[in-house]
């Protein structure tokens, strides 16, 4: 049996062979063509796992994050008369910045202003008549009482800190 190379698809061909089929046995693609087109599949793979690779960080951050914090010791916050039932603020506390919510006189809900989504920082500020914490980057709004997001993109719920109110101050565990 002879030998010989297609010109035009590269696939070795056999004298004794009959019509249409190669000479490795009828399997119709040559090593050559196969390797090539395996290359190029490869390739593929490689820019969509690098394109997608920007958008990772964003994905773990925003699984990572922890919907109650564990707690420390208890850090002051505000006078208690500066936050009247029904009210929220925003207070900064040993470098962190925090969101309050004062359901009754005896309940303070607190939460991190830090954006689940991409952790932009979140705000107090109204939604159709109701209060709620905003993200001014990609327009989350989180429930103020729970965390829990109900508009825009971000999926978890900020993480929430234990308040109290003690001795007319809300107290806040960092």
């Amino acid at each position: 049996m002879t030998s010989t190379i297609d010109p035009t698809s590269g696939t070795p061909t056999a004298s004794d062979c009959r019509d249409g089929e190669t000479a490795c046995g009828g399997c119709g693609i040559s090593r050559r063509t196969f390797l090539g087109r395996s290359a190029a599949v490869g390739a593929v793979g490689v820019v969509a796992t690098v394109g997608l690779t920007g958008c990772t960080g964003d994905l773990q951050a925003e699984a990572s994050a922890p919907s109650r914090h564990p707690g420390g010791s208890p850090a002051r916050a505000l006078p208690a008369g500066d936050l009247p039932v029904g009210s929220q603020a925003s207070v900064s506390i040993e470098g962190r910045t925090l969101l309050l919510h004062r359901e009754s006189e005896d309940t303070v809900r607190a939460f991190s202003a830090k954006c689940t989504h991409q952790g932009c920082t979140v705000a107090p500020d109204q939604d159709r008549g109701r209060p709620t914490f905003a993200c001014p980057c990609h327009g989350s709004h989180f429930d103020v009482t729970t965390g829990v997001p109900y508009g825009g993109p971000a999926q978890k719920p900020l993480t929430e800190f234990t308040a109290t109110v003690d001795d007319d101050m809300v107290m806040v565990r960092i």
